[in-house]
This record gives structure tokens, C-alpha cells and sequence, in this order.
């Protein structure tokens, strides 16, 4: 034990290299566009630009048209990165559109003309039904995995409002969407753009054609101040016996990254989880009985998950904090109460240790992840967003941590205990709660 620690201690000069190297920059456009970049060591480079394109913006009847454009941009600037040697990523969601292309750095300001060609550009009759096939087909899948079963949490979480609306529509309103309907008009969002070891100023100057105050004809037309997201309490149940285990989310409202609450935010989730992402590890270096976390060592001591993955999901004027989880039918139950259990413990009983060990947790995953520059371009996207501005990793950290047990628990205490909740379900459910039931376990008589 005492030589891991000692290899531990040497590693934390590492974290000073670190947070010298990334320093951000800030790049503003006379048409609007928003840019931020830093440099980044290697010989590859990321691209990236996110515009106000997604399922929030758009009308009962145009429902799914962002996810339908966006697909046909997509492979239309695929096609042009893969000219140049690299590849690009992209997501639709209810507010934005973005794509991520990672080249040689030679190649980042082709990169960045070809991306804003695409997101210019309307597609054409021929791609516009390619995509709109691909639409129809994703809509036609069970939610039998955690984004889908997400994404039918997210639609509960904002009920009957613009941005419950599903992200890629509807049959109904997909199979109806036309080629023309992608050249309504001009969005009145504007566009981020961002690069990890890309010129700024080259990258930026390939979106300086960009109308003012709009990406192009070929965006789905956005209001300047989209509908307000409304919070409302309430739960999707689909039963399908079939299913080999249960899969469900759920979450609460919280408080987005442009609030006092947003390192805090940021860091809650690793207090339910030794790591981002599912727990549900089987190697032989890794004994869940034996977590550093208390809710893990519930789950395997009472064998009734299957995965869990905490999750907090910020928009720009709110936000969701939950976790998904799947389990055996005859286990759906314990693995409620337990996961209730110990969200409400979050308010009350945290130890420094554990708050130790969350903030630790947080800076490895984020050195890893900022070890690419495809994710620091796609983190940088999401901060501008939603924040305003790009958070640059050292500041991440030291605002990290600064938080204190006091600071955490008062979060949890405001937006978990006693709150409603949305939650979305499938799979074989006869163990599943009620609405009353989640509602009721989330206050804790005993404190």
C-alpha cells in the first residue's frame, strides 16, 4: 500500500504541466460567432462548431426536423474531413447541433471550411430523405439502452412543453417533413465555435461568411428566446416482459452552469459512482464489496443492479441530475430503495473522505478526457452554450476544489430530499414503485 502512495504523490506535479498547458482563448466575430480555442500538444487537432438547432425550436409539426438536417450535414461533412484524413462526430439534442472533426493539424482550417459549408449549406432532396430515413429507423427502436432511456426521462422531466418534445420527433411528424421545410429560414442563435491545437484565427475565419446573427437557411428557424423549460414531476412506464432485465432513470431538477451551484453540480455525480460512467465492473482488480462509495457497496451487497450511472445533464435555463440504472425483475424494488436511500444520504451524512475521493475521481476522468482534443473542443462547445463561456480544465479543478462538505449537502438538500422527479421505465416492471412511492422515499424521516 505504502509504494501506491508513494506513486500516487510523485504523479501530482503532473497536475501543474497540466494546468499550465491549458490555457483558453477567446475569439468574437462581427457576425456573432462566438469562438474558443487553446493550444494542444501532438500533431492532431479538433474542430468544432455548435448551432442553436434542436428539438426545443421546433413545432408539434416540425418535430424532428433538427435531428433530420443534422444527419444530413453530418455525413455531408464526413464525406469532406475524410478527404483530408480525419473523421468527424456529431449530436443533435433538444438545444443545439454539433459537430467535432479531429484532423492533423495541418488540416484544421480545411476542416473548419468544410464544416461550415455543411452547416450552410440546406441539403439537398437526396440527402434530405437519406437522413430522414435514418431518423425514422432510430425512431422505431425500443429504449432499451441508457441514452434512450434518457432521452424518455428527459421527454417526462419537461412535460408537454417545447423542450419535452422527443429530439428526433415523432413517425408521424418525421414521415412529413420535406426538403424545403430545412430552408424555412434563418436561426437567430449564434453559432460556438471552438479548436484544440488549431489556429484560432484560421479556424474562426472559415465561419466569418456566416450571416449575422444566424448560422444559414439550411438551420431550422429558432425564436430569440425559446420556450421557458418547465419542470414537471411525472414517470413513463413501458412494460415489455420480453426484456431481460429493467431499465430505468430517473432525476430531479437542478440548477444549470451558469449558477453558484455549478462546480458542486458538476462534482455530485462522482459521489455515487468510483468513476464516470456504469460501475458494473467484473475484472478481477476491481471488488464492488469493497467500494470506496456507499452506494455501490449497497447495490452489491444486496446483488440488485445490474449498472448504475449517475448523470447530470445542464441546459441553459436548467438542468437534470439523476441516475440510470438496470436490474433483474425480482430485483427492481431493493435496487429503488437503496439507490432513494443513499440520494437522501447525500444530504446528510457525507464524510470528508468521501468528498476526498469524489473530488480525485473528478480530476482523473477529466485528465483523461482532456487528453484528447476531440472531447476538450466538445466540452468547450457545451460550456459556451450553456455558461457563456469556456471553462478551461485548471479552473475546473481548483473550483472544485474549493467546495466543502457544507456546499454539497446544502445542494443535495435543496433539489433531492422532498422533491418531485421525472422518471422513464422499460422492461419487466412489476417490481417498479410508483410515482408516490419515489416521491415518499426521497425524505428521510430519521434526519
Amino acid at each position: 500500500m505504502q509504494s501506491v502512495v508513494t506513486r500516487l504523490v510523485r504523479c501530482r506535479p503532473h497536475h501543474h504541466r497540466f494546468a499550465a498547458r491549458h490555457e483558453c482563448s477567446y475569439v468574437s466575430l462581427e457576425n456573432g460567432v462566438m469562438a474558443a480555442g487553446e493550444d494542444f500538444g501532438g500533431s492532431v487537432a479538433a474542430v468544432g462548431v455548435s448551432i442553436g438547432q434542436g428539438s426545443r425550436y421546433e413545432t408539434a409539426e416540425t418535430n424532428g426536423l433538427s435531428a433530420v438536417v443534422h444527419a444530413a450535414a453530418l455525413k455531408e461533412a464526413s464525406a469532406q474531413v475524410a478527404k483530408l484524413g480525419g473523421t468527424v462526430t456529431g449530436k443533435v439534442g433538444r438545444e443545439s447541433s454539433t459537430y467535432v472533426a479531429t484532423v492533423l493539424k495541418k488540416h484544421a482550417s480545411a476542416a473548419a471550411a468544410a464544416l461550415s459549408a455543411a452547416v450552410s449549406t440546406p441539403p439537398s432532396t437526396s440527402a434530405f430523405e437519406a437522413a430522414k430515413a435514418s431518423v425514422l429507423a432510430k425512431i422505431g427502436e425500443l429504449p432499451t439502452n441508457e441514452e434512450a432511456i434518457i432521452e424518455e426521462m428527459q421527454q417526462c422531466a419537461y412535460l408537454d412543453t417545447a423542450m419535452g418534445m422527443p429530439v428526433y420527433g415523432s413517425a408521424e411528424s418525421v414521415a412529413k417533413l420535406k426538403a424545403s421545410d430545412a430552408a424555412m429560414g434563418s436561426s437567430k442563435g449564434v453559432p460556438f465555435v471552438a479548436t484544440a491545437g488549431g489556429d484560432l484565427a484560421q479556424v474562426v475565419e472559415a465561419f466569418a461568411s456566416i450571416p449575422a446573427a444566424a448560422s444559414s437557411s439550411s438551420v431550422v428557424p429558432a425564436p430569440s428566446a425559446p420556450p421557458k423549460a418547465i419542470f414537471t414531476g411525472s414517470d413513463k412506464k413501458i412494460y415489455y416482459e420480453s426484456l431481460p432485465v429493467a431499465r430505468f432513470a430517473f432525476a430531479y431538477e437542478f440548477p444549470s452552469l451558469d449558477s453558484e451551484h455549478a462546480a458542486a453540480c458538476r462534482l455530485l455525480p462522482y459521489l455515487l459512482t468510483p468513476a464516470k460512467g456504469a460501475y458494473a465492473s467484473k475484472t478481477s482488480c476491481y471488488e464492488t464489496y469493497n467500494s470506496h462509495v456507499k452506494i455501490v457497496r449497497d447495490h452489491a451487497e444486496q446483488n440488485c443492479v445490474e449498472t448504475a450511472t449517475p448523470f447530470y445533464l445542464p441546459f441553459t435555463d436548467s438542468a437534470l441530475f439523476g441516475i440510470a440504472l438496470t436490474a433483474k425483475d425480482v430485483r427492481v424494488e431493493d435496487c429503488s430503495w437503496y439507490t432513494c436511500n443513499n440520494l437522501v444520504r447525500l444530504c446528510f451524512e457525507l464524510s470528508e473522505a468521501e468528498l476526498a475521493r469524489a473530488k480525485l475521481a473528478f480530476q482523473s476522468d477529466l485528465l483523461a478526457s482532456f487528453a484528447s482534443p476531440g472531447n476538450v473542443v466538445t466540452a468547450y462547445l457545451d460550456d459556451l452554450r450553456v455558461a457563456g463561456r469556456a471553462v478551461a480544465a485548471p479552473e475546473l479543478v481548483q473550483r472544485v476544489n474549493d467546495l466543502d462538505l457544507k456546499a454539497l449537502k446544502n445542494l443535495a438538500y435543496t433539489f433531492i430530499h422532498d422533491n418531485d422527479h421525472a422518471l422513464a421505465a422499460i422492461g419487466p416492471l412489476h417490481e417498479l414503485p410508483d410515482y408516490n412511492w419515489f416521491r415518499t422515499a426521497t425524505y428521510n424521516y430519521h434526519y
